[in-house]
C-alpha cells in the first residue's frame, strides 16, 4: 500500500464515501442471485494476475497463428449459430 502523500489526501474521502455508498447498496440486496453474481465478480476481480509480456506476446503469437491457419470463427458464423439456440 503506498503512503498518504499531499496530493492523495483530497482523494481520501471521496473514495470513503463512495466505499460506504455502495457497501450500504449491497448490505441492501434481498435477491440471493444478484448477490451471488456479485461475489463472483469481485472474486473474479481480485483473483485475476496480470501476466507478464513475454507471456502476453505468446499468447498474442499463438493467436496469429491459429488465424493465419483458418482456425476462427466469423462474427457471421456466430450469429448464425445464435439463431439455433
Amino acid at each position: 500500500m503506498q503512503p498518504v502523500t499531499e496530493s492523495r489526501k483530497p482523494v481520501l474521502p471521496r473514495l470513503e464515501k463512495q466505499k460506504n455508498t455502495l457497501a450500504k447498496k449491497v448490505l441492501s440486496i434481498k435477491d440471493e442471485e444478484t448477490i451471488e453474481l456479485l461475489a463472483a465478480y469481485y472474486q473474479d476481480l481480485i483473483s485475476t494476475k496480470r501476466i507478464s509480456k513475454a507471456q502476453y506476446n505468446k499468447e498474442m503469437e499463438l493467436a496469429e497463428k491459429s488465424v493465419n491457419e483458418g482456425k476462427f470463427v466469423t462474427n457471421t458464423q456466430v450469429m448464425e449459430e445464435m439463431k439455433k439456440w
